[in-house]
């Protein structure tokens, strides 16, 4: 038998673990970009200045905004399906196994990435909501391509951030990069 307050916590603890990782990289993605879009394979279209400079403030605060309707999305339905929602343990499964890039962005940069503050607390509700829903009877709906299904959605939001801006016609200023690579 299933305790609604128990998956009602693993729904809307999607929101909640998104609001505290979003939250932190609301802070420290712009300058996190910069390092991580040097290093983007060149066959991957970025905007002008995108790849040198990284995503200016208005566009992470934007990105987040966007990603953030699939996030709370997913949680509100797997709240209204008691969670069984396809979408939301997908999402779920897909958020917690995301903590894991941020680790591997610090290891492969030698300190802090971006959302590495809260990457043991992302990967930890990942666990926590699957074991979760197991433990109180909900069945699996996970999936590798409805896990792989999120990712789409990320570049959706920085896709549509851009343009946005560019028919809200917004000339964001872009940060300058100092002789030693640091950004201002």
């Amino acid at each position: 038998m299933t305790r609604p307050e128990g998956v009602k916590a693993a729904a809307l603890g999607l929101a909640a673990c998104y609001l505290l990782n979003d939250g932190e990289e609301l802070f420290t993605y712009r300058a996190s970009s910069a390092w991580l879009l040097r290093r983007a394979p060149e066959w991957m279209p970025l905007p002008e200045g995108a790849r040198r400079e990284g995503w200016s403030q208005t566009h992470v605060s934007l990105a987040i905004a966007l990603i953030g309707i699939h996030w709370v999305g997913a949680s509100v339905a797997g709240y209204r399906s008691r969670g069984r929602s396809a979408w939301f343990q997908n999402a779920a499964a897909a958020w917690g196994l995301h903590g894991f890039a941020h680790l591997a962005a610090c290891a492969a940069r030698g300190g802090y990435v971006s959302g590495a503050l809260t990457a043991p607390l992302v990967i930890g509700y990942g666990a926590w909501a699957r074991g979760a829903l197991r433990a109180q009877g909900v069945p699996s709906r996970v999936s590798p391509a409805g896990v792989a299904a999120s990712l789409p959605v990320l570049v959706a939001a920085h896709v549509g951030a851009e343009a946005i801006l560019a028919i809200a016609g917004h000339k964001h200023p872009r940060p300058r990069l100092t002789d030693r690579g640091a950004v201002t």
